[in-house]
């Protein structure tokens, strides 16, 4: 038995590129959001029974299909794997494009709620719907941050666990070692240049700040940006090619719906509004967002962290202080896991090892 499911995970896996794409995922469900019932959102399932449910939640400028090598898999035949988009990617509902970005009255930026709070009420809204019913959540990057966050709020009363990857949780305590990695761009602070593609950041030297959200994935590489950075065509090309591992990442080939999610699918100010929560400039309002190192610490569930060995973006040695500082004291095995052949996309380059691993996962919660 068991080597007849390597035969069809073999299969699954060789299908799964060519699947995404040929053609779009259809929705088993979709749902709107109740603070902003103008954004709707696509569930997708796999066809497995077993288990409990699991809700799979994509990173920054990607979407459900980042999860095909899992969705199309022995894993997503025997097990129910749940997929979403999130506001402003994949399918989900984008804001109005005639709107301008929203800056507050001293023209600071602040961004729409629809792809802040709302991507946080996506999750919440997904996880407890009654066709879904999660509870385990496996974050992407992003994905991982947004786990927190909704968990945090205190309306995810059935999750026993959750996974993320790719994710460099923060918050105000946070240890004095940089989440990202560098070459970082040129500031009193640090910030990554590839994450900054991510945030739509742009230097622009002019009041009030020096810089905006208003980047597009099309902008030529600034000019401080070192090579291999510097080599690629533009900003998305740079960013979507520090997904993968390095010798995918300098010359080799990017799976096209990478680079379709990321561009054609995505709406550049998503980007620019997680940056304006990324650089804590979002203005009080009714709901505070939750510290992600408070929820971390307050668990009473198992949290999985994984970490591809070759991640252009999350610094190995920040995860690591978090767990030397008590910050992960529901760390699943006591032990941030390292995946050898990969980088920020463990799921894609490494698929057989990451699915056995949400298999052990699901049996220890």
């Amino acid at each position: 038995m068991q080597h007849f499911f390597k035969i069809i995970s073999a299969v699954f896996i060789a299908l799964s590129l060519q699947a995404a794409n040929a053609f779009e995922w259809t929705p088993f469900k979709t749902v709107s959001l109740p603070s902003f019932p103008h954004i709707e959102v696509p569930i997708y399932k796999s066809p497995g029974k077993k288990g409990p449910g699991i809700l799979f939640i994509h990173g920054n400028s990607s979407s459900s299909r980042s999860f095909v090598r899992q969705k199309v898999s022995a894993l997503g035949l025997t097990h129910k794997l749940y997929f979403m988009d999130l506001p402003g990617f994949g399918q989900a509902s984008k804001v109005n494009p005639s709107l301008p970005f929203p800056v507050d009255q001293n023209g600071v930026p602040v961004g729409f709620a629809e792809y802040q709070l709302g991507m946080i009420e996506a999750i919440v809204r997904v996880a407890n719907d009654p066709a879904v019913n999660a509870q385990v959540l496996v974050g992407w990057s992003l994905g991982g941050d947004l786990a927190l966050l909704a968990q945090g709020t205190g309306l995810l009363p059935n999750t026993k666990g959750i996974m993320m990857f790719g994710t460099a949780p923060v918050g105000a305590d946070a240890p004095a070692v940089p989440p990202f990695k560098g070459p970082n761009v040129p500031l009193p602070f640090p910030l990554g240049i590839l994450p900054s593609f991510g945030f739509s950041f742009r230097l622009t030297g002019t009041p009030p700040l020096g810089f905006d959200f208003l980047g597009e994935f099309t902008d030529p590489i600034p000019s401080y940006a070192p090579a291999p950075i510097s080599d690629s065509v533009d900003q998305g090309e740079a960013y979507i090619r520090a997904f993968f591992k390095n010798s995918r990442r300098l010359n080799g080939p990017i799976p096209p719906f990478f680079i379709e999610d990321g561009y054609a699918r995505a709406d550049a100010r998503a980007r620019g509004s997680i940056g304006v929560v990324a650089f804590n400039l979002l203005p009080p309002g009714p709901i505070a967002l939750p510290d992600e190192l408070d929820v971390l610490k307050n668990l009473n569930f198992p949290v999985a962290i994984l970490h591809g060995k070759e991640d252009a973006f999350v610094n190995l040695d920040y995860l690591e202080a978090l767990e030397q500082n008590d910050f992960l004291p529901t760390l699943w095995h006591n032990k941030i896991v390292k995946v050898k052949k990969a980088g920020h996309a463990v799921q894609f380059e490494r698929p057989r090892v990451f699915n056995t691993l949400v298999k052990k996962f699901l049996k220890d919660i």
